[in-house]
């Protein structure tokens, strides 16, 4: 043991790692210094990691100086650290495969995900597994209330709060009121681990979580008094101090059935009511919280409550508590539902699963009919599982699923067109099975899954056993609350979020500890091997305090240089996020915002440089490589911009404005026209069918290339799905001696083109020629059925005609078999627009910047709409 439950000698380095921990139980949850970085919970992920190495700097020094420390043997220490060290493996294994230029990469991949499982996931694990049950749960509600009063005090905060002048970190971070309070918070949670064992810890938990959720209810009631600006992502959702709803609602998940058992278990009517009343907050809070995949894992560590007979016994015992506490729970959750009337946030988000029938379960669905919420999973999915096709032995590599993510989607995307919008940049894909077998393949997936299967196990041995009493209902209330949490991440990513994982890891070292037969400690003894490897940890521990402190340095530069430019102020603006760039070449944000600004001012050069950057230790960040093609343009380097143009739409292939870039620089320098360009280009063509400018110009570099017969087929296709368009006729046909067989398309295009500039004139036509039109017209569509073109030539006929209503049912009849023809979108929108039905007419807009984002036309009607 690390000898900090009944220590023999009150040493100073008890005290500090009691005051460390009592800090990483109460403040890093609680943290309210969230307007210093653009993202929330940045602050909570950086003062977790220092906490935890100064924990671990601390034993080191312990050992140096005592000679001798302690550790806990437990049977889930071999697979967990055998999954620990393959997931290196992996990494290792996907650097070897990977070429140069994504190596650095990769390399800051492993720092932002392997902090996460070695600094979080492994400290939480071996720090937890280290600190003993005392076998009885106390009453530490005397300690709850002076919390609860504690907590109460942040309510002055706006009014004395205070900061200091200078412009930097530490002064926006320094508040005297603030710091007293954490202060208090920090002494009284030092005396709750006056004894450091689970059951105090578990009670800071308790402590922490409660008061976020209380904070996060006051939210969703529309009580707001810390936050000093909306996070628009989150307006309607009660997000609390963990930056995210669905983080803080993972660890009420893991807490349910603890706090449980203390509710159930109380012995005075004062603990009663006060578990009882954290309960309740619990669950209004994750009522509140909108997490839908957290309702479902707390449900499941309900009922895994059931299946425990110790604990089935402690519910019977006490039934009537029970029922009272299901009663009141009852009202709660109904209360939140019915709270605000039918148009109730929970209400709507619980109406939402209405959504999923067994017929939407699929990404073959239209674009109007995806459910954001099930859609966007099951194509994280897909994706997954095409990662883990590429590499699956190894998978992708540990740290590394962000990067396979962004170059496997755009298979995705390209056999299920309608799922365009779903792309994204994500760390993990709401669902841990899949992101194991994708990062770790078949080997690290299995290790997973085998850990826990090796717990579930033990456990279950553990519950066999007769003995009674605190310790083992409470562990089995923990083993109910890591299910819980477990279930919840089959639809979300709260195991990659730095707090959650913490307490789950806890749990797991906790509960590992607590079930094993046998609770065997290894004696560690200064020698030339050991302590060479508590220098490497300590000097590993600094790194981590500086590393973690240049990150948030960089971030928080980042954010100031974002509001500078809110502001107008792009000198201050350049400066901040130069800063952040030179601080963390990872802060691809800040990265791209500098890049923007020297773009804007014509800086080519300077925005070609701080593109490269980013790309560097950003790779799959589609968005840099098409603004560095910018730059490299400006500049005069066309070689580059094509390769960055070539790389933006391997990892975006929906970028329209990418394919007319780079086939205009290879038809202007047709020495970059490889075989892999052209690929490219033709798969645009197949995209975006009614782009015209991209068949003529892909046509064209046919033609330069001397290659005739490929330059017909190019505009054969492209005046077959446009027939109206001159300039890929003039190009068909061009390439045609004077009395060879012209290709049938010529003669239909003619005919339509003709009938076109009739009813555009149509009103200076002679009369019998609009008489006849109208039959010419639908002459030429029975002739042709497959040309979208003779239908919306028919609608523009009845509008210039008069009959709108006959106009408006053609357009929409194209529409419901040829949602993405550009022509017909355009049409009906104006026709809609003229008809004064503003939001329809919106509606076919959208519909054309769907399918053909950027389209000028489009854009600027919507922009006048609006």
């Amino acid at each position: 043991m690390l000898n900090l439950t009944r220590p023999n000698k009150e040493t100073v380095y008890v005290k500090i790692i009691r005051l460390l921990l009592a800090a990483v139980f109460l403040v890093v949850p609680l943290i309210f210094f969230t307007d210093l970085t653009e993202n929330p919970f940045l602050i909570q992920n950086t003062l977790l990691y220092v906490l935890l190495a100064l924990i671990y700097g601390t034993m080191a020094v312990k050992f140096l100086r005592s000679k001798t420390i302690d550790f806990t043997k437990t049977f889930f220490d071999l697979a967990f650290f055998v999954y620990v060290s393959v997931c290196a493996v992996t990494w290792l294994s996907a650097v070897s495969a990977e070429p140069q230029a994504l190596r650095q990469t990769m390399f800051y991949n492993l720092l932002d995900y392997g902090t996460l499982l070695l600094v979080v996931a492994l400290g939480a694990y071996v720090i937890s597994k280290n600190v003993a049950f005392s076998g009885q749960i106390e009453s530490k509600t005397n300690y709850i209330l002076l919390f609860i009063v504690w907590g109460s005090l942040w309510f002055l905060l706006p009014s004395l709060h205070t900061m200091l002048k200078a412009d930097n970190l530490f002064a926006r971070m320094f508040d005297w009121y603030a710091v007293l309070l954490w202060a208090a918070g920090i002494w009284l949670g030092v005396k709750v681990l006056k004894k450091v064992t689970q059951e105090n810890i578990i009670v800071l938990m308790f402590v922490a979580v409660f008061l976020a959720c209380v904070y996060g209810v006051m939210q969703a009631l529309g009580l707001e008094f810390l936050w000093p600006f909306e996070m628009s992502q989150f307006a309607t959702k009660a997000f609390s101090t963990f930056g995210n709803p669905n983080f803080l609602s993972s660890a009420v998940v893991m807490l349910l059935p603890a706090i449980a058992v203390y509710f159930l278990r109380a012995s005075s009517k004062k603990d009663m009511l006060v578990y009882g009343f954290l309960t309740l907050v619990y669950l209004l809070y994750l009522s509140f919280g909108l997490a839908r995949s957290c309702w479902i894992g707390a449900a499941c560590g309900f009922v895994m409550m059931w299946m425990f007979g110790s604990l089935r016994g402690l519910i019977w015992k006490r039934k009537a508590r029970a029922f009272l506490l299901i009663v009141l729970a009852g009202g709660v959750l109904y209360g939140s539902a019915y709270f605000g009337g039918s148009q109730s946030p929970v209400a709507a988000r619980a109406a939402e699963i209405k959504q999923v029938t067994p017929s939407n379960i699929t990404l073959d669905v239209d674009k109007d009919h995806i459910f954001q919420s099930l859609h966007q999973r099951l194509f994280m999915w897909d994706v997954s599982k095409e990662i883990f096709l590429s590499r699956p032995v190894m998978g992708a590599g540990l740290g590394n699923f962000q990067m396979a993510f962004a170059q496997n989607q755009a298979k995705t995307l390209l056999e299920h067109p309608n799922l365009r919008s779903l792309k994204a940049q994500t760390n993990a894909p709401h669902n841990e099975l899949f992101f194991q077998i994708a990062q770790g393949g078949i080997v690290g997936g299995g290790l997973f899954l085998f850990m826990f299967m090796v717990l579930f196990l033990e456990v279950r041995d553990f519950a066999s056993h007769k003995k009674e009493g605190d310790k083992k209902q409470l562990l089995q209330a923990l083993f109910c609350g890591i299910l819980g949490m477990l279930v919840d991440n089959m639809l979300n990513i709260s195991l990659h979020a730095v707090v959650p994982a913490f307490f789950f890891w806890w749990f797991v070292g906790a509960e590992v500890s607590g079930v094993g037969k046998e609770e065997r400690t290894v004696a560690i003894t200064v020698n030339p091997v050991t302590k060479t490897a508590a220098l490497i940890i300590l000097a590993l521990c600094a790194a981590v305090v500086v590393w973690q402190g240049l990150v948030l340095n960089s971030f928080f530069r980042g954010y100031e240089g974002l509001k500078a430019m809110a502001a107008g102020d792009t000198q201050k603006a350049q400066e901040n996020l130069s800063r952040a760039l030179a601080l963390y070449p990872a802060n691809t944000e800040a990265g791209l915002r500098l890049g923007n600004l020297y773009l804007k001012e014509e800086n080519y050069a300077a925005a070609l440089k701080t593109y490269e950057k980013s790309a560097a230790a950003a790779g799959y960040y589609d968005e840099i490589y098409f603004n560095a093609a910018l730059a490299a343009l400006g500049t005069g380097d066309e070689e580059k911009a094509v390769r960055y143009l070539t790389q933006n739409l391997k990892l975006n292939p929906y970028n329209l404005q990418a394919y007319d870039m780079l086939a205009d620089l290879i038809k202007q320098n047709v020495i970059y026209a490889d075989s892999e360009n052209l690929k490219l280009l033709e798969r645009g063509t197949h995209l975006f069918p009614y782009a015209s400018a991209l068949w003529t110009a892909l046509g064209e570099i046919y033609v330069k290339r001397e290659e005739p017969e490929f330059a017909k087929n190019i505009y054969k296709k492209g005046l077959t799905a446009d027939t109206l368009d001159r300039s890929l006729l003039r190009g068909l046909t061009r390439l045609y001696k004077k009395g060879e067989a012209l290709p049938p398309v010529v003669a239909q295009a003619k005919r339509i083109q003709d009938l076109h500039v009739k009813t555009a004139n149509y009103w200076t036509q002679p009369k019998a020629v609009r008489k006849a039109l109208r039959g010419n017209i639908e002459a030429y569509i029975e002739d042709y059925p497959d040309d979208t073109n003779g239908p919306i030539l028919l609608a523009q006929y009845f509008n210039q005609a008069g009959n709108d209503l006959m106009s408006k049912s053609v357009l929409e009849g194209v529409l419901a078999k040829h949602p993405e023809d550009l022509s017909a979108n355009l049409a009906l929108s104006t026709l809609l627009y003229r008809a004064e039905q503003t939001d329809l007419a919106k509606y076919y807009l959208q519909s054309a910047l769907f399918y053909y984002p950027g389209n000028p036309t489009a854009i600027k009607r919507l922009a006048a709409l609006e």
